[in-house]
């Protein structure tokens, strides 16, 4: 496969996930009140390291390393669909939001991970990295962890401090916050 073409490809694989992404922002969560600054800082870093991927894939190319990005990017993708599915009749809030957490999704990927969502995004920008390689492309992973980190970190607080404290710390101890248990993958 010609160098041009593999770029390509990744190049449309990352924005088919992207905008997926893009798109659950605009229309699959919720928000009790105007957006999050926190959401709003997550999208624009996003778009702004989205922009950078695709400056770094069109200067640097894939240099054979497509289809591990691909790879990444189609896990990313299908486990976002089974959380979005698992979400379509109780969508969650957007990142940051300060509601009261009034019901707990066990179901789906969440029967595993506590944070598929961000799951789903970490393995898209890990995606990025493996397909343009080179220690700068994994900086990009590395600052979204951080960042997923810290609005997961808040929304298990949100839950601890809600009615739901007692079944979210036997969720707790049942689910991974970002990887799941083994008693989990053995029960599942």
């Amino acid at each position: 496969m010609s160098h041009i073409l593999e770029s390509s490809i990744v190049f449309l694989g990352a924005l088919l996930c992207f905008g997926s992404f893009s798109w659950a922002f605009k229309s699959h969560f919720r928000s009790t009140g105007s957006i999050p600054p926190g959401m709003k800082l997550i999208s624009l870093l996003s778009l702004a390291c989205f922009a950078v991927f695709a400056v770094r894939l069109a200067l640097y190319g894939t240099t054979g390393h497509g289809a591990a990005g691909l790879t990444l990017f189609a896990g990313s993708l299908a486990l976002f669909s089974w959380t979005i599915s698992a979400t379509r009749r109780t969508p969650p809030t957007m990142a940051f939001d300060t509601d009261e957490p009034d019901f707990l999704l066990q179901h789906g990927p969440y029967n595993y991970v506590r944070h598929p969502f961000y799951v789903s995004y970490v393995l898209f920008w890990i995606g990025t990295a493996a397909a343009t390689t080179g220690i700068p492309g994994w900086v990009i992973p590395a600052l979204m962890l951080a960042v997923y980190q810290h609005a997961a970190s808040r929304e298990e607080r949100k839950f601890a401090a809600s009615g739901l404290s007692l079944a979210y710390n036997s969720y707790r101890r049942r689910a991974g916050m970002f990887l799941p248990r083994v008693t989990s993958l053995l029960a599942g």
